[in-house]
């Protein structure tokens, strides 16, 4: 490739403002330059871990400069943790979105998983559930209980242990051939997880605090690995929170699968399902044909989203 071809690759790594991208199996690091880093655009268009860019190299052939963001498929995206406005990119084009929790240290926290499946299904991403650590679940029987209503709206969900091995067969049949996200809580197990799946890695694990209760961030930035059945598996650094992005208060409900067949036959047509009355989704509730803690996290997520 000459230093003035321009190519196209995939982002397999971002660390900083640094980036691997993968074209052909050969691994080129590639950097931003300077007027696409201080044009002023949101964050959100900047290259993330999946992205498709077009990307030049410097003369010399050392590293790429990126030189375009090809349009995206799906993303996981969540407000910015760190400003608590504005987005965060997770990634992009993934197939799969794989919600990781833990059956036990850290809780199986379902408010949380409520909330990554509507970013996975606002994002255009197939989410599947995994609950790990099924090997130290104090009640696997009630676990697999509490799983009943999101199977029942469709959802996979895997019971899994990354020390039995249960459950990472199934698992890695729905990776084979895709780019997939591992995403969840901190010490949910996700690294551990990727061990089994790709034995080899190599990748550094951590424990559960003691003192919080919550996982111990071990993972420092999204890197996608190759897998040997075809696709690529990333791990994500542990959230411990997740705030809702890119989601109106009105298409709320529409990402909510068990509300579906209580929707459009409220007496306000503009109905948020909340204090109007006359709302079907409210008498599904008080009738028992709609769980009250599915819908008591889609009043906690609405409270969070702008009235416009």
């Amino acid at each position: 490739m000459t230093a003035e071809e321009i190519v196209e690759g995939l982002v397999v790594r971002k660390s900083g403002a640094e980036f691997a991208v993968e074209r052909g199996g050969v691994v080129a690091p590639c950097s931003l330059p300077g007027k696409m880093r201080l044009s002023g655009s949101p964050r959100e268009f900047l290259p993330v871990v999946g992205d498709r860019i077009r990307f030049r190299m410097e003369r010399g052939g050392a590293r790429g400069i990126v030189t375009e963001v090809l349009p995206r498929r799906s993303l996981l995206a969540r407000v910015d943790p760190s400003q608590r406005s504005g987005c965060s990119v997770m990634a992009a084009n993934m197939d799969l979105a794989v919600l990781v929790f833990a059956a036990r240290e850290p809780r199986f926290n379902e408010r949380m998983l409520d909330r990554m499946l509507v970013a996975a299904e606002c994002g255009s991403m197939e989410p599947v559930i995994c609950i790990n650590k099924i090997d130290i679940a104090a009640d696997a029987a009630a676990l697999d209980q509490a799983l009943h209503p999101y199977r029942a709206m469709g959802y996979r969900a895997i019971l899994s242990s990354a020390v039995t091995g249960e459950g990472v067969v199934e698992l890695a049949g729905l990776l084979a051939g895709r780019l997939s996200i591992l995403a969840g809580p901190s010490g949910a197990g996700k690294t551990s997880l990727i061990s089994r799946v790709q034995p080899g890695l190599e990748l550094a694990v951590g424990d559960v605090s003691a003192k919080t209760g919550k996982g111990k961030h071990t993972t420092s930035h999204f890197e996608l690995h190759r897998l040997g059945a075809g696709g690529y598996l990333g791990d994500t650094p542990g959230v411990r929170e997740f705030g809702i992005w890119g989601v109106s208060r009105a298409a709320l409900s529409s990402h909510f699968r068990d509300f579906a067949p209580f929707l459009g036959a409220c007496r306000f047509a503009a109905c948020t399902h909340s204090h109007e009355p006359d709302c079907t989704v409210k008498s599904a509730v008080g009738s028992g044909g709609l769980s009250r803690g599915r819908y008591e996290s889609y009043l906690r997520i609405l409270e969070t989203l702008p009235e416009r």
